[in-house]
């Protein structure tokens, strides 16, 4: 039989933290839009996700009220349409790379599989990217509060 859980332990949950206190919970930023059903009430209906530039207003307004806006730079990704509605995903994945010269780098993607004939390929968008020059630690602190913050 296994061991009961500790009675202090939080157990994290997508968009929810269980037995915690309420001072971690971090709501994330909402990327899809939902409505009113208007055919079966107390029922949503999704109409859509927000656009990459909103999110990404979101996302920098949190990593610099805590701090964790990297020193160089912090943006939508070249080339990616601000205005384009964020891809749809499975999962969204942020990590740090370290630079091949210089600095590290925090990278935001959306994760979506793709059927391709008779496979299941997983397409990843770069979506944001940040850079550093604050070490590997200071990048990892960065992936991590994206991924907070976004639900990841």
């Amino acid at each position: 039989m296994p061991a009961a859980a500790p009675s202090n332990m939080t157990v994290y949950a997508r968009y929810a933290i269980l037995g915690g206190n309420e001072e971690n919970k971090v709501e994330p930023i909402e990327i899809e839009k939902w409505e009113p059903h208007p055919e079966k009430p107390g029922y949503l209906k999704y109409t859509g996700n927000r656009t990459i530039g909103e999110i990404f207003t979101d996302l920098r307004k949190r990593l610099k009220e805590e701090g964790l806006l990297p020193d160089e730079y912090f943006d939508v990704f070249l080339g990616v349409d601000k205005n384009a509605s964020f891809p749809v995903y499975a999962w969204i994945a942020c990590y740090p790379v370290t630079g091949s010269n210089e600095g590290h780098y925090i990278h935001i993607n959306a994760m979506a599989p793709r059927e391709i004939g008779r496979e299941t390929l997983i397409e990843s968008k770069l979506i944001y990217l940040g850079k550093t020059f604050q070490g590997l630690e200071f990048a990892s602190k960065v992936a991590a509060a994206c991924a907070k913050h976004l639900g990841a």
